[in-house]
């Protein structure tokens, strides 16, 4: 009789995996779409709601960078695993600011919902084109409008938030005072020799500035992929375009001087400044709206940022990255 049952059981098991090697017995898609991967204040972030996030984000990835980006190495984590976190973390921030929003009384009426759509559709062409962007999105139009039912409440809430959020004259006029460059369009034209130990650079600066042709000192010593085709030569450029080192080396040169040695981050150069143009600035009146326009913008985003910051750390979060 014992020799039955374990025969039984043997059988039994045999079956099983027998049933599952031939794909049989699967995981139930309705029961991936519902597995929870995140839990934020005892509500649940499913599935289903990440992967409709991480699509649209894998649309755009990989519109810029390629479909082979996802296995690239960053800091010893593959790029699919950094994004999914990323994904993970803005639906939790999401879902806490639409918690507080609601706390708070904010609300979207369906008109602004109707209007909101009416304007993408119209800034789409035509029906048939807006039918077409939910297709590739994956998305229908119930679930469309419910994003944008989403998106303008928190477009309510950044609001109120940063509603106190002011700019004083004195940092205005500090930020343009201590960025003038940013409102001047120097230029100049200028030519370098690029070489990899100081040493090196050492005795060819002496050579040009023993007077020694600089773009064929260029041309024969420069390790500048460049500098062999172009004798050295950078065209003109203005504040911003190089490195900070050789951008303040360059424009304390006067036209024909050659600098010293300039170490950067590339290596070792040596600068010959041919043109200099030096302009006014543009004067601050005019530019005095932009500046606080910008330094608002700015305020404003370190005032919704401390906001949803101060509502993550209050907040009772779980993940289950086995389940993304």
């Amino acid at each position: 009789m014992k020799m039955k049952k374990t025969l039984l059981l043997v059988t039994a098991v045999v079956l099983v995996v027998a049933v599952s090697g031939c794909g049989i017995i699967r995981k139930n898609p309705e029961a991936i779409k519902n597995s929870v991967v995140a839990e934020v204040n005892g509500q649940v972030i499913t599935r289903e709601e990440f992967d409709k996030s991480f699509d649209l984000h894998k649309i755009t990835i990989e519109s810029q960078y390629g479909a082979d980006i996802w296995n690239q190495d960053i800091d010893g984590r593959k790029f699919i695993d950094v994004v999914k976190e990323q994904v993970v973390e803005k639906l939790i921030l999401e879902r806490l600011v639409l918690e507080d929003a609601e706390k708070q009384g904010i609300e979207v009426t369906q008109q602004e919902v109707d209007q909101e759509v009416k304007a993408y559709k119209d800034s789409i062409g035509d029906e048939q084109k807006y039918l077409e962007f939910l297709k590739n999105q994956n998305l229908t139009e119930q679930e469309f409008a419910s994003q944008v039912k989403r998106d303008l409440v928190i477009r309510k809430y950044r609001e109120k938030v940063v509603e106190d959020a002011t700019v004083s004259e004195e940092d205005i006029r500090k930020y343009y005072d201590e960025n003038i460059k940013e409102f001047k369009n120097d230029r100049v034209r200028a030519s370098h020799i690029l070489l990899d130990t100081r040493e090196k650079a050492e005795e060819v600066l002496a050579k040009a500035k023993a007077g020694e042709d600089f773009g064929k000192l260029a041309e024969q010593y420069s390790v500048d992929p460049n500098g062999k085709t172009s004798k050295g030569d950078l065209g003109e450029f203005g504040y911003g375009m190089m490195v900070q080192p050789f951008e303040e080396a360059a424009f304390a040169l006067e036209e024909g001087e050659i600098s010293g040695i300039v170490e950067t981050m590339f290596g070792f150069h040596i600068i010959k400044v041919f043109e200099k143009t030096i302009v006014d600035p543009t004067p601050f009146e005019e530019v005095r709206d932009n500046i606080e326009a910008m330094l608002l913008y700015y305020e404003q985003e370190e005032a919704y940022s401390q906001a949803v910051s101060k509502l993550r750390e209050q907040a009772d979060v779980k993940t289950y990255p086995k389940n993304m």
